[in-house]
């Protein structure tokens, strides 16, 4: 990457790939787009499924990209940013592709990296907490990053559960094999939604909070509004057909990124 590292601002890392009900990559694209990021590098995985992306009928070969948001003078942070197309198909794939990122931003003496994901729930947890805003469910490599995530009105600390592919995997990666601090969090949502904007709007709000940046999210208000509709609709539709549980048993926790 040519960057020097003497030239970041205290960098942090946010990415987010592909997943359940996009939530990830619709955050971190929609952050692109609100920070004007530039693209700084693009990398690829042989490990990526063998799909070709059309777009007005030119091909595109899936790639991941890293943009670069150099902070204004009252923010803390310059802000590496990673979208990919799709996720690694294998662990063998994640691992490899965990490792290149983290000696990339290791080289670029990157502080912390978050990723932003879905945690998936039951209907009936999902339709008890609407219409509140979405709860985002956190998780972190050291107890001083968990802390700092756990002050953020509308977390919650993950107890037990399994974070499956990369969004879950690179966090804990970095903040295991190298110098960095690592997290994940997760909006949550249901496997209904498709395209859950909802989610991915609160997962920005934190991460604003969190590195301190200003952000626009104006952009975003339609498709939420679209998917408030849509969780409606769901709502009348699938409570009829959802058997009551019993009172006293809780659903389980579930998050996939």
């Amino acid at each position: 990457m040519d960057i020097a590292s003497d030239s970041l601002k205290n960098p942090v890392v946010v990415l987010g790939m592909p997943g359940i009900a996009n939530v990830g990559t619709i955050a971190v694209r929609t952050l692109v787009k609100i920070l004007d990021a530039k693209p700084v590098l693009d990398f690829f995985s042989e490990d990526f499924p063998p799909r070709i992306i059309v777009r007005k009928g030119i091909t595109h070969f899936p790639k991941s990209t890293i943009h670069l948001y150099r902070a204004a003078p009252d923010e803390p942070h310059d802000i590496l940013v990673v979208t990919a197309d799709f996720q690694p198909s294998s662990a063998a794939g994640v691992f490899e592709y965990a490792e290149f990122l983290a000696q990339e931003f290791s080289a670029l003496n990157v502080s912390s990296l978050y990723a932003l994901a879905a945690y998936e729930v039951s209907y009936e947890s999902f339709f008890d907490a609407y219409p509140s805003p979405p709860r985002v469910y956190v998780s972190a490599g050291s107890e001083k990053t968990l802390r700092q995530l756990e002050m953020i009105s509308g977390t919650i600390v993950s107890e037990e559960s399994v974070i499956n592919g990369a969004n879950g995997f690179i966090p804990a990666w970095v903040s295991s094999m190298y110098d960095m601090e690592g997290a994940c969090l997760l909006g949550e949502t249901m496997s209904v939604i498709k395209r859950d904007f909802r989610a991915s709007k609160k997962l920005l709000e934190i991460f604003a909070e969190l590195v301190k940046v200003k952000l626009d999210l104006e952009l975003l208000e339609a498709d939420v509004q679209k998917v408030k509709e849509f969780i409606e609709w769901a709502k009348s539709e699938i409570s009829e057909r959802i058997p009551q549980k019993e009172s006293d048993e809780s659903p389980p926790d579930r998050y996939i990124g």
